[in-house]
């Protein structure tokens, strides 16, 4: 599982209307940040290079596709959702795992 170092979020109109559309705020980009995620490559060919899954301050756990921006340590969340049962599955698997 790779690990990453999210130093800072950068935040335009385009991407937290793309969250929006899903049911996801800034703020809960930045709780499931906080919350101990877990980190996996996100799908070939997407604008999203990782996905970051994980648990919100209120316990509900989301899967938001981030990339890094040309700044080392600056991330944009591209996109998320609340988290699948795939999603849901793994994340739990990844916790055993560590």
């Amino acid at each position: 599982m790779p690990r990453l170092a999210i130093e800072e979020w950068e935040w335009d109109d385009g991407n937290l209307g793309e969250l929006a559309r899903h049911g996801v705020s800034r703020s809960v980009v930045l709780s499931v940040a906080l919350e101990h995620p877990r980190f996996r490559r996100n799908r070939t060919e997407r604008s999203a290079t990782f996905q970051m899954i994980g648990p919100d301050r209120g316990g509900a756990l989301w899967t938001i596709c981030i990339v890094e921006t040309i700044l080392r340590g600056r991330w944009r969340a591209v996109t998320g959702w609340p988290s699948e049962a795939g999603d849901k599955a793994w994340y739990e698997r990844s916790k055993a795992g560590h």
